[in-house]
């Protein structure tokens, strides 16, 4: 199941901080972190499932919008504070979108990368949910 969830954030007259930990704030243990930034020409990204990758955005800067269509259904979520992120299990379809200009969308997972760990349609996923 895809959660939404706020993450702790320590506020004083100097600012913000937010702090993650594996296993707490991040439900897994991180075995890969990744960002995505640059996207000035408004070109979509992901549009895969992964066949089992946990994965845990937040956006650090700027924002996007996150289409999910997964086990509990359809939804939509901006991502658009460092202090909120998204949790992404496998076998969830997910789009990114409406990218700002300034957005950095970090991603942790509990997977190393390998291709042969992506859904690239739908119709694959549909047979791999069954």
């Amino acid at each position: 199941m895809s959660a939404v969830a706020e993450l702790p954030r320590h506020s004083d007259d100097r600012g913000h901080l937010v702090a993650v930990t594996a296993g707490v704030e991040v439900p897994f243990d991180i075995r890969r972190v990744f960002w995505i930034y640059g996207n000035t020409d408004g070109r979509d990204r992901a549009h895969h499932a992964s066949r089992r990758t946990t994965e845990l955005l937040v956006s650090v800067a700027g924002s996007c919008l996150a289409k999910l269509d997964g086990p509990d259904g359809t939804h939509e979520i901006t991502l658009n504070r460092p202090d909120l992120s998204l949790l992404m299990p496998p076998r969830t379809w997910l789009e990114l979108s409406e990218f700002t200009p300034d957005c950095v969308l970090l991603v942790f997972a509990d997977t190393a990368y390998d291709p042969d760990d992506m859904i690239t349609s739908r119709d694959e996923l549909n047979h791999v949910t069954r």
